[in-house]
């Protein structure tokens, strides 16, 4: 086999290449080392058969680019995209974050299914991944188990433990803009997971992710998919038409709100969907809070899956124009009649014979059958025109009340015989109480006994800042996020007397009611300053503490006597000068108290032996002089005199007679 000619490249001379993770249909994924910034990254590297093909590259760079502008726990962090010159030629690449854990397939592979509890929470993460797409105006597109990526192997015989888990959500390369997500003739996804009208009209919202995130959270319970089929258009038949069947069926244990919820997910209708991730949180949460812990350590019991077993992880492609649904079992007879111009076919009874011409007399007796027949085609005529005017066929052309007021529309709209049903909600851009739509759209034909829906605009939506200061950064956002805001900032700032990494303040200003897009910004600390310790020999006490406190440093001091450094002056330092610090940080300083003096005793009037034991035990030298031969051993002068301040080891000189 021959070796990959990538391996121990350095991708744009600054991404070495250690191994290859994995190979998919359109890119490889690699073990990295990032030489630049000291860590090991993921680098995705498109075939060199698909480099050429620009809409491969246009979804390769699209995938970078709505992975980066997402800043989740839960996102696979995109670091870099470039196209790099390797042995093979000009291939794009992607470097994402190196998550060295299983993707869920393979856990699900390995397990069966997960216990009820694990389930939800890994759901959990996955929403809340996608909710932070949904507020950037992404939509991901293919929510499968294969795209989640987990920090370690899952445990599932440690439910009861509670086992900390992390879920990443991956691969935004079928992601678009939701306001670019219009039909399409060509619908991509994994078809195990497509949403109805991915496959009815090529349409994608952020409820399509919604109905992947049932499907998926069906089959971490239950250990399987809901719908199975030989080929991609039977499974996305079902989708479109079948049932999802119930979990209470699986395990009489099951509670009823989880199939409620699944089916709350994955209703046909996208409207009857939750709107976005947001939404579809708010009601997990629910389930979560509801479910008891000794059922969320349940599982189904489920065989693992052999790797054959597991769906697919290609993509495949549906194409919406083409689908199909299939056609009923059942088959209808139809007998038709022989024409009547083909008298062979019939029996010989009821074969006519020729007849005679008929007589000129006979023929003015034809005037009654010409008068039933005209009166015929008079009443169907009318019948038609009363059907198609008056009755079931009657059309009437939707005026178009965009942008009237509430009242105007309505008056309008019952003016051309229909019944008005009204909601409202919030509008950035239509003004309070006017028309943002109708349902079914102006210009459309439709009975006049039909009920137009006339949604009315509430303004923009005001919003109340929430308190975030002294929280973390990641709560910080997640609480502004779930607040509703979709224009947050983040500001960072050293900090006194805040803690790393929590916000130190605001704006606005908590409770504060503001529009929904209006920016929030939060200031999060980076701890104390760091600062460089200064040099503080020869200066003196007043001018050390001057310079440390200047700088932000905490002056601690103690004195010393020195014979070297004159007093007042700094003899050391700790840390020492030039190291690093931070701001608030304690330094040692020893100020010099100059030499140590000692107090010369007196000893005139003592015996010569006495007084030199007593001078020598006070730390001095001493020197005797005999006066008129000492005789008397009695001192009677001494040199330094008593009380005078000076060194220890000084020589005191005393006169003996």
């Amino acid at each position: 086999m021959n070796s990959d000619p990538l391996l121990n490249a350095a991708i744009d001379g600054r991404y070495v290449i250690i191994s290859r993770l994995a190979r998919g249909g359109m890119a490889s994924v690699y073990h990295a080392h990032d030489t630049r910034l000291e860590r090991d990254v993921a680098v995705k590297i498109i075939h060199s058969h698909l480099a050429e093909q620009p809409d491969f590259v246009e979804r390769f760079i699209r995938e970078a680019r709505s992975a980066a502008k997402l800043s989740s726990p839960h996102v696979v962090n995109v670091y870099d995209q470039g196209v790099a010159h390797t042995p093979i030629g000009e291939l794009p690449y992607l470097v994402m974050q190196l998550i060295t854990g299983p993707d869920l397939r393979s856990q699900l592979a390995q397990h069966g299914s997960l216990p009820l509890g694990m389930a939800l929470t890994i759901t959990r993460q996955v929403l809340q991944a996608l909710a932070v797409a949904h507020q950037a105006d992404v939509i991901h597109r293919d929510v499968k188990p294969e795209n989640i990526l987990l920090d370690k192997p899952l445990d599932i015989n440690a439910v009861l433990d509670k086992p900390v888990i992390n879920a990443q959500v991956a691969d935004f390369g079928l992601a678009r803009a939701a306001s670019s997500a219009t039909q399409t003739a060509t619908v991509l996804g994994t078809v195990a997971y497509v949403a109805p009208e991915l496959v009815t009209n090529g349409s994608a919202g952020p409820t399509a992710d919604i109905y992947a995130v049932g499907i998926m959270l069906y089959e971490l319970i239950a250990g399987t998919l809901p719908y199975n089929g030989e080929t991609p258009v039977a499974i996305a038949y079902q989708h479109v038409n079948g049932d999802i069947p119930y979990l209470t069926e699986l395990a009489d244990w099951m509670p009823a709100h989880i199939d409620s919820l699944i089916r709350l997910f994955t209703a046909k209708d996208p409207y009857k969907r939750p709107r976005d991730a947001f939404a579809a949180l708010d009601a997990l949460d629910d389930i979560i809070r509801s479910t008891p812990e000794d059922i969320a350590i349940r599982r189904v019991p489920v065989f693992p899956q052999s790797p054959a077993a597991t769906p697919p992880t290609a993509t495949q492609q549906i194409t919406s124009q083409n689908f199909t649904p299939a056609a009923t079992t059942g088959t209808q007879r139809i007998e038709t009649l022989p024409q009547a111009s083909d008298t062979a076919t019939l029996p010989k009874k009821a074969q006519l014979k020729p007849q005679p011409t008929l007589p000129e007399r006979k023929k003015r007796r034809l005037w009654p059958i010409i008068l039933f027949l005209i009166l015929l085609v008079a009443s169907i005529a009318s019948t038609t025109g009363w059907y198609f005017l008056y009755g079931p066929g009657m059309r009437i052309t939707i005026a178009d009340v965009q942008n009237l007021t509430a009242i105007e529309a309505t008056e309008k709209l019952q003016e051309q015989g229909f019944t008005i049903s009204t909601v409202r909600e919030f509008s950035d851009t239509v003004e309070k109480d006017h028309v943002i739509s109708t349902s079914p759209k102006g210009g459309s034909s439709i009975h006049p006994d039909s009920v137009i829906t006339v949604t009315i605009s509430n303004g923009i939506r005001y919003l109340t800042v929430p308190t975030v200061a002294g929280k973390t950064a990641e709560e910080a956002r997640e609480l502004l996020t779930a607040t509703g805001f979709n224009k947050i900032s983040e500001i960072t700032d050293y900090s006194d007397t805040v803690e790393k990494g929590t916000v130190i303040s605001q704006s606005p200003e908590a409770d504060a009611s503001i529009p929904h897009n209006t920016e929030v910004s939060y200031t999060v600390s980076q701890g104390r300053a760091p600062v460089t310790i200064p040099d503080l020999a020869t200066l003196t006490r007043a001018d050390a503490e001057e310079k440390l406190s200047s700088t932000g440093l905490t002056p601690v001091i103690t004195e010393e006597y020195s014979d070297t450094v004159p007093e007042g002056q700094v003899i050391s330092q700790s840390p020492q000068a030039n190291s690093a610090g931070l701001r608030l940080d304690e330094v040692n300083i020893v100020i010099s108290k100059g030499p140590e003096l000692i107090e010369v005793p007196n000893v005139v009037g003592q015996q010569s032996g006495s007084a030199t034991t007593r001078l020598k035990n006070a730390g001095f030298n001493v020197q005797v002089e005999k006066i008129l031969g000492g005789f008397f051993g009695t001192v009677r002068l001494q040199d330094p005199e008593a009380g005078t301040m000076i060194k220890p080891g000084s020589t005191i000189k005393i006169s003996v007679v």
